[in-house]
């Protein structure tokens, strides 16, 4: 099933019930409470990974979303990084190069999502990656 902006926005800030609101009235209340500042879809390198993503502004805070359609393959030491590359330029052996360790991937399928740490300026990272830091294998990532 694919899910709508809309909501994916009312997923992503955790809001249960069901929407009775006409479509436009429900995009309005969700866009006052959370601004998306970007999303894509995730770009396999070296293992299984799909699925979509975005970066939502809530509160004064920043979270990277990932969809309910997630995927990736299993492994180990899995983490969320912030990287100055793009998904293109990032490889197994240089993905942590500049990058911000936002977290380790909490599951391997599903919604999910990662804070991002204040003061963190976005506009300098050209995606989030997937890797596993142990091995430095890069299973993908997604251009912000």
């Amino acid at each position: 099933m694919k899910l709508t902006q809309a909501a994916f926005a009312a997923l992503a800030l955790g809001m249960t019930g069901m929407m009775t609101a006409a479509p436009v009235s429900a995009q309005t209340a969700i866009a006052q409470q959370a601004a998306f500042a970007t999303s894509g879809d995730f770009i396999k390198k070296s293992k299984k990974l799909k699925g979509s993503w975005s970066v939502v502004e809530r509160d004064g805070k920043s979270f990277i979303v990932f969809a309910d359609d997630f995927r990736a393959a299993n492994g180990p030491d899995l983490k969320i990084f912030l990287s100055p590359k793009s998904v293109s330029d990032a490889t197994g052996k240089n993905a942590v190069d500049g990058s911000l360790n936002i977290g380790e991937l909490k599951k391997t399928k599903g919604a999910q999502e990662y804070e991002v740490p204040a003061g963190v300026d976005l506009s300098q990272y050209g995606s989030v990656l997937v890797h596993c830091e142990a091995y430095s294998v890069l299973w993908g990532g997604g251009n912000l």
